[in-house]
């Protein structure tokens, strides 16, 4: 009979807008899988990276202080934190969600003006994300103008818009976004 494999649950802690994780083998394992910035001693989580992994059961959130204690909480209470810090992010962990779950690895795009940067399944180690993703909602529509500006960013630094539309159920449609030379 094989042995079931045991997920190994890590301890973090949500600091203002960033979730931290100070385990050694936690910091290792989660580094290995794209997760996080590493810093000397800890790992730093997006909101979204840490809501993600908290739905994954790989780490346990708490909230608090070290004068007051530590509080866990469930995947469901820190999204309605997340949710109130911005809820634009609650939208991007669901397109991240479904990303990580097609096998890709997909970092912040903050510098690129887009939601993430998106790298290829095949081969995590790249240098380079190929892909800049912009998250959008059904109920948030979005100018040409603006469309057209998150098009020039990415080919100006060579890499493919991907345009992420989630709509009321969940859902996500992905449209490849470019130019058209005719």
């Amino acid at each position: 009979m094989a042995k079931k494999k045991v997920k190994k649950t890590s301890s973090a802690k949500l600091v203002d807008d960033r979730i931290l994780v100070h385990d050694r083998n936690a910091i290792s394992r989660l580094n290995e899988k794209r997760y996080g910035e590493l810093h000397d001693n800890f790992l730093s989580l997006s909101l979204v990276e840490g809501l993600y992994l908290t739905y994954k059961e790989w780490i346990v959130v708490s909230k608090g202080n070290k004068k007051d204690g530590y509080t866990k909480i469930d995947f469901e209470e820190l999204f309605e934190l997340v949710n109130e810090i911005n809820p634009k992010l609650c939208s991007k962990y669901l397109v991240y969600r479904d990303l990580r779950t097609r096998g890709y690895t997909v970092r912040t795009g903050l510098k690129y003006g887009s939601d993430f940067r998106l790298y290829e399944r095949n081969n995590i180690d790249e240098i380079h994300s190929k892909y800049l993703v912009k998250v959008f909602t059904e109920e948030m529509p979005c100018e040409l103008s603006e469309m057209t500006g998150f098009v020039r960013v990415a080919h100006s630094v060579k890499k493919q818009l991907i345009v992420a539309i989630l709509d009321a159920d969940g859902s996500v449609v992905y449209y490849n976004m470019g130019y058209l030379r005719l």
